[in-house]
């Protein structure tokens, strides 16, 4: 170990070997594995298809492009995503295709931990905590799982490596390159995961205070500069989605915790938790042996202690190592949410420490070192791949207890036999798949990543959970999928504490839904896919012949001839037209009095997507205008038959009405009459309710936006209703059906007011602030008296970080409403925004006075 320095190129090129191999052997394991991606690996790789799919089909690089690009993902950094879009444009869809993004990143890992091990003790210990990096159980399982952490686990210690250079570089060049590369790697690592703000805390407070308490300024010049390049790197994304990172609190609340079972912390068993995995993640051979030559060369049993040679660094660098390591062991022990894979981090800095350890043996007995080596590389075969040996099977677990992940060599699931079975009887249209069981083989998210992977024709959502709202569910989706025991009864039995099986009776019940087909799953539980029988939009092709005109005609009415008002009435319309008309057609349906009286003067909606939102191709997200894959002839003719619900206002007064209705074309704005045949409805009090399906969602936003005026006490009511929608519509599809209605509405003289509340929900639900706040303000001018219409134009406001003109908005809300806690508590943000500590200070007082009156 004391033969001169390596360059970096040579120790480069041994790293690029040895990963190689460790690619060869990884290839092996995801060729011989058959494993269904589970809850959180599903959500990944539907993410990545996602920025896939943008990437290559869409004009991301417009300043529109790329705030839609951002918003693929509001809830977790892109970085991960974006690599692998590269990946599934050079080689193709798919989850093992997806992997290979792993392993660019451990190729950074590989060379950063190197760069650590070298700059802090030598190239030689650089190189041994490569090898012990690529042995380390838990890091090979992290590699092989479609997960953040270790493209999180690369970047940061990326970034780590940068720090501890700049920490250490004599010269101001060399100093302002590394600082810049830290900027960079930090930023990218934060935008691997949020998490990556925690591992190097302590070290950032350490530099930052070291540099202050020495007064060097130009290296706190440094430091500021990398600091704005971090932010550089993240402002894109987070400027789009900063709303959504107060969610990452959620996942570290004490009750979560305890429905998982992880201990609290005021245990002992919280603060060991992680100390207790070390055997697992490292393997007792890799983590017992280095330890003993660090204490024996402490001792002086091993030779070094007094060499010139550096080659155990220095005491500042392996206290700075050890600091960092300890850091990330306490700061998220101190997280009450447990996960074995959140530390991983902290493992190449402790390869690193005892790969120092390895070398105090080698200058002595380096037959020590070479063993621990071998022992290392059979463990960490052992645990990728199974021998049928109990021998080799109880060294496993010696040597690395609880640590093996062997491949799964069984039959493979149904996956793309489910979702086939769905789009043969939807081939032109999305479809939503609830779901009552979510297991790790099948749930919502699987579902959802093979349907994308079929051209996005195939969406799944897991829904049973509410009780309250299973009644709803079964009205709202069309499609389910339900799991139990092959040799159990079917379905089983409804008990209050499964709220799921209460559902599966429900469905099993219903005369409206059906078995389409079940699986036998390999372990050893039945699938079961329900069908409604009949469906509420369905598509038939038909012969070009039968398309004569440009835009879709309606062909066909049916309605009760008799309804009461205030209850829904069940109406079927079928279209018949090209295409790319139906595709894009918003059809602006007005049940009007057939007499023009005092009294007869409401008529009402039945604005709508044709389709309802769900002909193909469509957006392939929720706020996104990318459209799906889809291998339809725009040019062809079809028919569109929908069965829906109309909704009579309760107030609209008995008599006879007539449906009329424009044509819109959504992508050039152009509208036109409809001809409709001749249909009227009468409505009175007397008549008795009609059976009808569920509204349509459309008409369900236009219903709870006319809470929005009413003020916070009536927000749930509204806010509630949306959760579900938005969980039916897995594109939110019908957001954009009510704006684009609403939006033509809002210019008629009749209930300007209501049709613009409903506009600004839609816009709202988008995320479309702009929009928002310009619909508001003219809202605000035609319902001035109303304190809440100024109210939410001042918190969307907020929201776009104009808090001068969220106060001037809340002006007169304030006045026409100064004891609603609400608005106090929006003007002591807006006060606080503008830097105004005093009239914050105030206003928050007030706010806070006002809820504790409330309460009382």
């Amino acid at each position: 170990m004391a033969k001169a320095p390596t360059s970096w190129v040579e120790d480069v090129v041994r790293i690029g070997v040895l990963w190689g191999g460790a690619i060869a052997i990884a290839a092996l394991w995801i060729i011989l594995d058959r494993t269904p991606p589970a809850w959180d690996q599903a959500e990944h790789l539907s993410l990545s298809m996602n920025f896939w799919w943008t990437l290559t089909h869409s004009p991301w690089w417009t300043a529109d492009g790329l705030r839609h690009l951002w918003m693929l993902s509001p809830k977790y950094p892109p970085v991960l995503y974006l690599v692998t879009a590269g990946v599934h444009t050079l080689w193709g869809p798919g989850p093992d295709i997806a992997i290979v993004a792993n392993a660019l990143f451990g190729l950074i890992l590989l060379i950063a931990t190197y760069g650590l091990g070298r700059h802090l003790f030598s190239p030689q210990i650089g190189l041994l905590a490569v090898g012990l990096t690529l042995l380390m159980p838990r890091l090979i399982k992290l590699s092989l799982d479609f997960q953040l952490d270790y493209a999180l686990t690369a970047l940061v210690v990326l970034s780590f490596w940068c720090l501890t250079v700049w920490r250490d570089a004599p010269s101001s060049l060399r100093q302002w390159l590394w600082a810049g590369a830290f900027g960079v790697s930090y930023g990218l690592a934060l935008m691997a995961k949020q998490s990556a703000l925690v591992f190097l805390l302590v070290p950032l407070v350490w530099v930052g205070l070291a540099t202050l308490w020495r007064r060097r300024w130009g290296r706190l010049l440094q430091l500021l500069v990398a600091a704005l390049l971090t932010l550089g790197v993240m402002l894109p994304w987070l400027s789009v989605n900063w709303l959504f990172q107060f969610s990452i609190i959620g996942n570290t609340n004490v009750a979560s915790a305890q429905a998982e079972g992880d201990p609290m912390l005021n245990t002992v068993a919280a603060w060991t938790y992680y100390w207790q995995d070390l055997p697992s993640a490292i393997s007792w051979g890799l983590l017992i042996v280095p330890l003993v030559g660090v204490v024996l060369w402490a001792g002086g049993r091993l030779p070094g202690r007094k060499s010139t040679l550096q080659l155990d660094g220095t005491p500042a660098g392996r206290l700075w190592l050890v600091a960092y390591i300890v850091a990330g062991y306490v700061l998220w022990s101190g997280i009450v949410n447990k996960d074995l894979r959140y530390i991983a981090p902290v493992l190449p800095a402790i390869a690193v420490l005892l790969a120092w350890g390895l070398a105090c043996w080698w200058r002595k007995w380096p037959w020590v070192t070479t063993a621990t080596y071998l022992v290392g590389l059979l463990t960490a075969l052992l645990t990728m791949f199974p021998t049928g040996l109990p021998t080799l099977d109880w060294v496993t677990q010696t040597l690395a207890p609880h640590a093996a992940f062997h491949p799964y060599l069984g039959a493979p699931y149904p996956h793309d036999q489910v979702i086939a079975q769905v789009t043969q009887t939807q081939p032109y249209q999305l479809s939503t798949l609830g779901g009552l069981q979510s297991t790790a083989v099948f749930n919502q998210h699987t579902v959802s990543y093979y349907g994308k992977l079929a051209d996005y024709q195939v969406y799944g959502r897991q829904v049973g959970s509410r009780p309250s709202k299973h009644e709803q569910d079964l009205r709202s989706l069309s499609w389910f999928y339900a799991q139990g025991a092959i040799d159990a009864p079917w379905p089983p039995p409804a008990t209050p504490e499964d709220e799921q099986a209460q559902l599966a009776n429900l469905l099993e019940a219903s005369p409206d839904f059906a078995i389409d087909r079940t699986w036998d799953l390999p372990n050893h539980t039945r699938l079961y896919l329900y069908r409604r029988q009949q469906l509420p939009v369905t598509v038939t092709a038909l012969p070009m012949s039968a398309c004569a005109r440009a835009i879709p005609a309606l062909q066909r009415v049916e309605v009760p001839p008799l309804g009461p008002p205030g209850q829904a009435l069940p109406v079927t319309y079928e279209w018949v037209g090209r295409w790319s008309a139906l595709r894009t057609g918003l059809v602006l349906l007005t049940w009007e009095p057939t007499t023009s009286t005092a009294e007869m003067t409401s008529p009402w909606l039945h604005d709508h997507g044709l389709g309802l939102g769900t002909l193909r191709p469509h957006p392939i997200q929720p706020m996104q205008t990318t459209l799906s894959p889809a291998d339809i002839n725009p040019d062809g003719c079809f028919r569109v038959t929908e069965r829906l619900a109309t909704l009579p206002p309760a107030a609209a007064p008995a008599g006879t009405y007539r449906l009329v209705g424009r044509y819109v074309d959504t992508t050039t704005g152009e509208a036109a009459a409809l001809t409709i045949p001749t249909t009227t409805v009468e409505l009175s009090g007397l008549a008795p309710p009609v059976s009808a399906p569920d509204l349509d969602w459309v008409t369900q936003l236009r219903e709870v936006s006319q809470l929005l005026p009413l003020g916070p006490d009536y927000l749930d009511e509204v806010f509630d209703p949306i959760g579900r929608l938005n969980l039916y519509d897995p594109i939110q599809n019908y957001l954009v059906q009510a704006e684009q209605s609403l939006q033509r509405r809002w210019d008629s003289p009749d209930n300007a007011v209501n049709y613009g509340y409903g506009l600004v929900l839609a816009q709202v639900l988008q995320l479309k602030v702009n929009e928002a706040i310009a619909s508001l303000e003219l809202l605000a001018q035609q319902d001035a008296e109303n304190p809440y219409v100024h109210a939410y134009l001042g918190f969307v406001n907020l929201y776009a970080f104009r808090p001068r003109a969220a106060q001037a908005a809340l002006a007169p809300a304030l006045e026409l409403a100064p004891d609603e806690p609400e608005i106090q508590g929006l003007s002591a943000v807006a006060s606080l925004m503008q830097g105004n500590l005093w009239g914050a200070w105030q206003a928050g007082q007030q706010a806070i006075a006002l809820l504790n009156a409330d309460a009382e």
